[in-house]
Parts: structure tokens; C-alpha cells; sequence
């Protein structure tokens, strides 16, 4: 069974692709949701806890992911403890996952799959791209965020250079739905014949 990463940067449409792809049947996995599972578990909380203190938890005892994100995003060594704490649960997580699988591939979406050098893992990696002007009219008309808060991810996330240079397949995605369509058919059929190499 091949591993497949899929990553891009915010606004390429990654995860869009991925539920295409889920719906012709392959199994996905999303570490970034898996990390927002993991923000739950009293394990992991206490160690965010005590890494960066009780003021990245809520009124209610959570863990505010908007605080943690505030503290650790602008500053390269908290991102390092955070990183530490956080990707060796993922990983674990994900392997559970993969022994649970039977698929010719499965999908495993990160939007920091280079950044944590997640694509040594993989198989192969496919990178979802547009341009940066198409990616922030969709974040800024599709999701609940300001101008700032995308350049803010943006800048945290590698450009897409880095993102081709890793990329055993490229996706456009500057068009619409069903151009992004197509193009899932077609990544569909070139991996299910990579997966019997």
C-alpha cells in the first residue's frame, strides 16, 4: 500500500482535492485535523501545558489553539517544543491509521508536510498550487480571516519553489471545480498505477 502526501499552501485547494479523491474511494488522512484531536487529549494538553504555561488554555481548561498559535508561530525555537510535543503523537496516530487501511494507496494531507519533513515518509507527494492572489480571494471570501491572519500563515508555510522541488506530482488549481475535478480523475488513475510498481 503506497503513502501518498498531499500538502499546499493556504488557498490551493489541498483539501479540496483530497475530498475529491475520497469520494472516488481512497482513504485520507488529515494531520492537521489530527492535531486539533490531539489538543483534547489530556496527555498532550498537559504537555503544552507545561511548555508554555496555563495561558494557552481557555475559560473552559481547553487549549486555545489561537493563543498557542500566537505564542509559538512568530518565535523559531517555541515552534521547535511545540513541533516536538506535537508530531511524534501525530505520527503515532498515523501509523495506527495506515494498519487499519487496505487501498492500492491512501492520501495523507499536511499543510506543513515539508516544512516537518513529513514527505521522507511518503511514497510519493503531490502539491496542490495557485497563485497567491487566487489563494487569497478564496481564504478571505471562503473562511472567517483577515488580510493579516492570511499573510501571517503564509509566511510561516514554504513558498512554492521549495513545494515543486519536492513534488512527485503537481496539481494546478487556478481554475474552477471542474477543472480541480478532472485533474483528481486523472491523479486518481496515474497513482493507482503507481501503487502496483
Amino acid at each position: 500500500m503506497k503513502r501518498i502526501g498531499l500538502t499546499g499552501g493556504i488557498g490551493s485547494g489541498k483539501s479540496t482535492l483530497a475530498a475529491m479523491l475520497a469520494n472516488l474511494g481512497v482513504p485520507v488522512l488529515d494531520l492537521d485535523a489530527l492535531g486539533r484531536e490531539l489538543h483534547k487529549d489530556a496527555d498532550c494538553r498537559a504537555a503544552l501545558v507545561a511548555a508554555f504555561g496555563n495561558g494557552i488554555l481557555d475559560s473552559s481548561g481547553a487549549v486555545d489553539r489561537s493563543a498557542l498559535g500566537r505564542l509559538c508561530f512568530a518565535d523559531a525555537e517555541k515552534m521547535a517544543v511545540l513541533n516536538n510535543i506535537m508530531h511524534p503523537r501525530i505520527w503515532q496516530m498515523e501509523e495506527k491509521w495506515l494498519a487499519a487501511q487496505q487501498a492500492p494507496y491512501v492520501l495523507i494531507e499536511a499543510s506543513v508536510l515539508i516544512e516537518s519533513a513529513g514527505a521522507a515518509r511518503m511514497d510519493a507527494v503531490v502539491v496542490v498550487l495557485a497563485d497567491i492572489a487566487t489563494r487569497r480571494n478564496r481564504v478571505l471570501r471562503q473562511r472567517n480571516m483577515h488580510a493579516e491572519q492570511f499573510d501571517a500563515i503564509l509566511a510561516r508555510q514554504c513558498d512554492d519553489s521549495a513545494r515543486r522541488k519536492i513534488a512527485d506530482f503537481i496539481v494546478e488549481n487556478d481554475a474552477d471545480l471542474h477543472a480541480l475535478q478532472q485533474s483528481a480523475a486523472k491523479l486518481h488513475q496515474q497513482l493507482l498505477a503507481l501503487s502496483t510498481q
